[in-house]
């Protein structure tokens, strides 16, 4: 009897042993299995977040493109109108010398006709004089 209850101790003290290491491999296995998983998680969710930046790095990118393409265009039709206003005014201007260079050649030979107008009228005048007083001068020679 105390041989068959020697036995049995052992065997169950065998079967305890071996229950204890199966729940050590189950925990094992169950910790790694959750390790395993957490780990794709984060892998995953590293990812997205790995993605979603690029993306809004894009966005960012794309849309300081298109500000820096507006503002090229802005400043191109800003120089074109600048240009336009600057050529109309130089226009302008070389119009308004030429009219007032016509203007002054005009004022200055009307001026020249006068003048020689007055000359010719005191040539007239002088030899008409110059003519009376010699008829008077003969006039008085006769007498």
């Amino acid at each position: 009897k105390q041989e068959a209850d020697k036995k049995k101790k052992e065997t169950d003290k065998k079967k305890q042993e071996a229950d204890k290491k199966k729940k050590e491999t189950d925990k094992k296995k169950k910790d790694e299995d959750k390790k395993k998983k957490q780990d794709a998680e984060k892998k995953k969710k590293d990812e997205d977040k790995k993605k979603k930046q690029e993306a809004d790095k894009k966005k960012k990118d794309d849309d300081k493109k298109k500000k820096d393409e507006d503002k090229k265009k802005k400043d191109d039709e800003k120089m074109k109108k600048q240009d336009a206003d600057k050529k109309k005014k130089d226009d302008d201007k070389k119009k308004k010398d030429e009219e007032k260079k016509k203007k002054q050649e005009a004022d200055k030979k009307k001026e020249t006709d006068k003048k020689k107008k007055d000359e010719d009228k005191k040539k007239k005048q002088d030899a008409e004089k110059k003519k009376k007083d010699e008829d008077k001068k003969k006039k008085q020679e006769a007498d």
